[in-house]
């Protein structure tokens, strides 16, 4: 793996191969969308690799968009997901390697996830509309899903245009939660596998620190106070993504104590699967409500400072 990436990323025109054919494995592999972004990143943190990363960024964005428009979708669309997909990862990659900071740029990309919802209520005159013809075509799954949501003792099952509306009112809210995700993965992996070349610790530290901050806090219960008091439809939106980067400030949390207390690694497996495993709902719902609780909290109690032991206390004090 080691000498691979070496390869990959020693000139722009194995950058432009191999994003290509890494946007490609991500369409073939579940839940692997973040890979070309991932590579873009380690591209943009390699020294003296010229334009590598936006030779890799134009391959991958336009497989991604290939693919698209291959599915169905028109030549907007398909454009607007390889850009999703790709171009944040370059641009936070860019901004690491100039010195700036991961906790940096996980704060920019929240706002960016925000402001791409501001745009899309400013520009949309029916933003829900927009996912509805998308989501007729899920009705059949639908279907089933409407057979377990069903109303307690009367037996009756939402109707697929009911669950339809329901979804497509907050599709841009969720859809704006997976970009970030994507982002933060993308450079999460290419972070670390950066960290592993060049043989520094560079994604363990900083992601330990990583906090979305009181501002954005602040803005987060503006924004839920504003969705459940006058039902506004973008306030609602911008919700999940404050729940998603809260979410992520958790398990930043959870890898702090863990390095501070010493906690056994299967309690951040566990938190993982539960958080991410399709098939427990319930549990997903009440792991990521507990993450997002105690990353926001983190931005107005020092939860960190508190696992980290004081200078002389503890059997490793004076060392």
């Amino acid at each position: 793996m080691h000498s691979l990436a070496e390869w990959l990323t020693a000139s722009w025109v194995r950058a432009f191969i191999g994003a290509g054919l890494l946007a490609f494995l991500a369409l073939l592999v579940p839940f692997c969308t973040w890979l070309p972004g991932a590579f873009v990143v380690l591209l943009a943190l390699r020294e003296g690799r010229p334009l590598a990363d936006w030779a890799g960024a134009l391959a991958a964005g336009g497989t991604l968009a290939w693919w698209v428009l291959q599915a169905g979708a028109g030549p907007l669309p398909a454009l607007l997901v390889g850009l999703a997909l790709v171009l944040p990862p370059l641009l936070i990659g860019r901004l690491l390697q100039r010195g700036g900071s991961l906790n940096l740029g996980f704060q920019l990309a929240t706002l960016a996830a925000l402001l791409l919802l501001v745009v899309v209520h400013a520009v949309l005159a029916d933003p829900p509309g927009v996912w509805r013809p998308v989501l007729e075509k899920l009705a059949a799954e639908l279907d089933r899903v409407g057979a377990v949501m069903q109303n307690v003792g009367s037996g009756r099952r939402p109707q697929d245009s009911d669950l339809i509306q329901a979804s497509a009112a907050r599709m841009w809210g969720v859809v704006s939660w997976l970009i970030l995700l994507n982002t933060m993965m993308a450079v999460f992996v290419g972070t670390a596998v950066s960290g592993v070349l060049e043989r520094v610790a560079r994604l363990g530290p900083a992601f330990r620190e990583l906090k979305a901050g009181r501002t954005l806090a602040i803005a987060a219960v503006v924004t839920t106070l504003a969705a459940a008091l006058f039902r506004w439809s973008l306030a609602a939106d911008a919700a999940w993504v404050f729940l998603g980067a809260f979410v992520l400030q958790g398990l930043a949390v959870l890898h702090a104590a863990r390095d501070a207390l010493g906690i056994s690694v299967w309690w951040l497996v566990a938190t993982y699967l539960m958080l991410f495993w399709p098939f427990w709902p319930y549990t997903t719902v009440f792991v990521q409500g507990g993450l997002a609780i105690v990353g926001f909290m983190d931005n107005w109690v020092p939860l960190r400072e508190r696992f980290r032991p004081r200078p002389g206390s503890g059997p490793s004090g004076g060392a």
